[in-house]
């Protein structure tokens, strides 16, 4: 009898630790919850009062509704990680066109200015700013999409969270989405801004094309998207200093028929070669937009794809310089255009000095 007491007292004890390991992570995941945007506040405070973000929260559309759950780019200091989803301005129209938040009428299958509740308002706007650039940077015409009306939802200066004792240094918008203004271009360039992205071809008989930065830089974190008409050989240029170059990151395919094979991503040395080799075809994709990340520190040159990390090498040059966007002398003789849409810098402090105990 004692026994059989005691083999029930055991069980007892396993049924309730059982249920308090069921318990435990239920309120945990609670606890996790973000509370509306609250997550997304910590990195991008001006989210608290944009346009869009508060109109949508009135309805209980958080962020993550539309750009997924993103746990790793909220956990990604550097901020060189993505958002599971992204939309470029084209994929716009389509996205808002759900049949649970904006329904398109008529049997249309995008949403638009006839389906907008006060049609008056609607077109005394249309006619106000027709042809004329609103305060977000982006132009209002016949084929606007929501964004170029509503709001200012391009994140063109993220803020990293606050570290312990300092605000992290914020990221600059080098490129401002409207003109070359912070740029320097020769008088034959072919860089020019279409549709609020900075855009080259170059002719089959130019040997290639760089555009500048107007401000010098000598450790920093740089973030540029972009998209090709492939096949294309362009690159970024990391310190230019006169005629003196330091590496760039290029954005090309390979070339040989045999060997190795290098991809976009890769770092090149001038009078050196490859210094750094991407030997990772599938982390390009050349359908969309793509994002390369660099951190330049010293003599080290850290690079990141999509974020998937490349790799990082020691190359020699000048230790301070402006940033480049180069498109060269396109291949199989064709003509190749290069679409940039957003540069983000961010200053890094020196690096520390190397002492003879490391």
């Amino acid at each position: 009898m004692g026994k059989s007491l005691y083999l029930v007292g055991i069980m007892v004890v396993l049924a309730a630790l059982s249920g308090v390991l069921t318990v435990c992570p239920a309120e945990e995941s609670q606890e996790e919850k973000p509370s509306g945007n609250s997550k997304c506040y910590v990195c991008h405070p001006g989210m608290k009062t944009e346009e869009l973000t508060t109109s949508h929260l009135e309805m209980g559309v958080t962020c993550d509704e539309c750009h997924g759950a993103s746990t790793a780019h909220m956990h990604d200091e550097m901020l060189m990680t993505e958002p599971d989803l992204l939309f470029g301005r084209s994929e716009v129209p389509r996205m808002c066109s759900n049949p649970t938040c904006h329904k398109p009428g008529g049997g249309r299958q995008i949403y638009s200015r006839e389906d907008h509740k006060n049609q008056e308002a609607v077109e005394a706007f249309f006619q106000k700013w027709k042809g004329h650039m609103r305060p977000n940077g982006r132009s209002v015409n016949a084929a606007s999409v929501c964004t170029d009306c509503h709001g200012t939802h391009n994140i063109s200066e993220p803020i990293n969270p606050q570290s312990e004792g300092e605000q992290a240094a914020a990221w600059i918008a080098a490129f401002n989405g409207r003109d070359l203004s912070g740029w320097k271009a020769s008088s034959s360039s072919h860089w020019t801004v279409k549709s609020g992205r900075l855009t080259a071809t170059t002719p089959e008989n130019r040997q290639g094309d760089t555009i500048w930065t107007g401000a010098v830089y000598e450790n920093y974190l740089l973030a540029v998207t972009f998209r090709a008409d492939w096949p294309v050989h362009a690159g970024i240029w990391l310190h230019g200093d006169g005629s003196k170059r330091g590496p760039r990151i290029e954005i090309f395919e390979p070339t040989q028929t045999s060997g190795p094979k290098a991809y976009t991503g890769s770092v090149w040395v001038p009078g050196k070669g490859l210094a750094l080799a991407n030997l990772n075809g599938d982390l390009i994709d050349r359908e969309s937009w793509n994002t390369l990340s660099v951190k330049v520190e010293g003599d080290k040159v850290q690079v990141w794809l999509n974020a998937e990390e490349i790799g990082s090498v020691r190359v020699a040059g000048p230790s301070k310089g402006r940033i480049g966007l180069y498109i060269g002398k396109p291949p199989a003789s064709k003509s190749a255009e290069l679409s940039v849409r957003e540069v983000l810098v961010q200053k890094l402090a020196e690096p520390e000095l190397k002492t003879s105990a490391s």
